[in-house]
């Protein structure tokens, strides 16, 4: 009860400081808006507070995801997942620096600067980050087929990121396309980390840092997608807009996100097998494939049409990977009944099919041979002093001697007849070749007694009392009540009768010590 009211707390604890550090970052861009709009958008001095204020977001959240990931994640790809982040977020800042220093002297004013440099390695160490984290977790939960969903997913968002907003701007724009790239880029870069993201909620589970992941990689996608458009404006991106407090946002979520992960104690929720994550990147293909569709409708997009081609080669293959798994699955499936029945049918000991086993092989004997008229020929076999041998030898002597008689029980009957262990030292033996003889099986089964058994380093000569019969069944169902199915009652005579058989030759045997041998066989 103790521990229980302790997670409580924790759990409390955690979720009431996420709200506090939420609160924070909040107040924190509401004191921003009204700096701005204190002092001006775009003075001198507004846009200095601003570009300082989106540089120390950046640094704050590398800090704060070091951090975390110094202390509190595992070392490994774990670990390096996070300082990837860190040091992507660590990028962005130095870029915004360059950034607001170009911007509050009026340096450069084309679409591509020097601060695109560390801009676009914010987005490859982030998308970087987001991988490695997935490949890990990847090696034992995701698998390929939450690669193709991961694929599928920022292939549809992709295309619905491009007909809804970036495609039109292009297309209107009279910027020279190596004025787009970098801009361009970034919407596109940011698309894919919120994909990763998304895979990894929908995968491992809803938490608190997966959803403020997201929640930081929508931010950051929504103010490049807003940047993209004011770079190409008439009067290009104007520094204090809509982009800016949403790149603040995106970068303090993200430190939030960090100081959330090393306050929580308790472990991730994996989904069960029936989680509706499966759903999700069929459900974002849907509106992709209508908006590709209206798109190319009205015009021709060469984007539109790879993607929808690209969405339409990821589904067939993800549909052939699950028709791949259930094929496997049934493999597994028809693999563990082989084993059962194994298991049901097998004894443990001798590898020998046991006396359940055993009775049903004489079974199907016997309705074979009540429509061709062939005989059956079935035998037992009995130890003759095993008790002596697991007395003086002991029961592991016993278990050798056991295992070595039912090897030589095997090379005694053809692959289409059977040998069993009928149970403790007694064997049973069923020959349905119509030529065969109950002498000639004795015969046999005797001379698999000749050569003495190699039992605790020393050789040691064993007997056993056998004895058979060979019947028709035919015969043995005109011995029987009219009515029902006659199979079980001839199994049973026949088994009752090769068992009285070699008893008959163990008594035989008790009375006669020295004499050869004995066998008893009816014909």
């Amino acid at each position: 009860m103790r521990t229980g009211s302790s997670s409580g707390r924790g759990a409390l604890s955690a979720a009431g400081r996420l709200g506090a550090d939420s609160a924070v970052l909040a107040l924190a861009v509401l004191a921003l808006v009204l700096t701005q709009a204190v002092l001006g958008r775009g003075t001198t001095p507004a846009l200095l507070v601003v570009g300082l204020a989106e540089a120390a977001a950046g640094f704050t959240a590398a800090a704060a995801l070091a951090r975390t990931g110094w202390r509190t994640v595992p070392a490994g790809w774990p670990r390096r997942s996070w300082l990837l982040l860190a040091a992507a977020c660590g990028c962005w800042g130095l870029g915004q620096v360059v950034y607001a220093v170009q911007d509050v002297l009026d340096l450069d004013a084309s679409a591509t600067s020097l601060a695109d440099g560390p801009f676009f390695a914010y987005s490859l160490l982030s998308v970087a980050s987001v991988f490695v984290h997935l490949w890990h977790r990847g090696r034992t939960h995701l698998g390929v087929g939450a690669v193709l969903d991961g694929l599928l997913l920022g292939t549809s968002l992709l295309t619905v990121v491009w007909v809804v907003s970036l495609g039109h701007a292009v297309r209107l724009s009279d910027a020279p396309p190596s004025q787009l790239v970098f801009p361009l880029l970034y919407p596109f870069m940011d698309v894919v980390f919120l994909t990763g993201a998304i895979v990894q909620v929908v995968r491992f589970g809803v938490t608190g840092v997966g959803v403020l992941c997201v929640v930081a990689s929508c931010a950051m996608s929504v103010a490049d997608a807003v940047y993209f458009h004011g770079v190409l404006a008439v009067d290009g991106f104007q520094t204090g807009g809509f982009a800016d407090f949403g790149w603040v946002v995106g970068f303090g979520v993200f430190a939030v996100a960090a100081r959330h992960r090393r306050l929580t104690t308790r472990p991730q929720r994996v989904p069960s097998s029936g989680s509706w994550g499966w759903l999700v990147p069929y459900v974002a293909m849907l509106p992709a494939t209508a908006l590709g569709a209206v798109r190319l409708w009205d015009t021709t997009d060469r984007l539109v049409l790879v993607a929808l081609l690209l969405m339409a080669v990821l589904v067939m293959g993800r549909q052939f990977l699950a028709l791949d798994a259930h094929r496997r699955l049934l493999a597994t499936a028809e693999r563990q009944r082989r084993l059962l029945d194994a298991v049901a049918h097998v004894d443990p000991l001798t590898g020998l099919e046991n006396r359940r086993r055993f009775a049903d092989r004489i079974a199907d004997a016997v309705r074979r041979g009540l429509e061709t008229g062939d005989p059956v020929v079935v035998a037992f076999v009995d130890l003759d002093g095993f008790k002596a041998v697991n007395d003086t030898l002991g029961h592991a002597a016993g278990d050798d001697l056991l295992r070595g008689v039912a090897a030589r029980l095997r090379t005694c009957v053809r692959v289409a007849d059977c040998a069993a262990r009928w149970g403790g030292d007694e064997f049973a033996v069923l020959v349905t070749d119509p030529r065969a003889s109950a002498d000639g099986v004795v015969g046999r089964l005797r001379d698999a007694f000749a050569e003495p058994f190699a039992l605790a380093g020393a050789p040691l000569r064993a007997s056993a009392s056998v004895g058979a019969v060979r019947e028709d069944p035919r015969r043995l169902r005109a011995a029987l009540p009219p009515g029902g199915d006659p199979v079980p009652g001839i199994v049973e005579a026949l088994l009752a009768a090769a068992d009285a058989r070699m008893y008959v030759v163990k008594r035989a045997r008790r009375g006669a010590a020295d004499a050869p041998h004995p066998s008893a066989v009816e014909d």
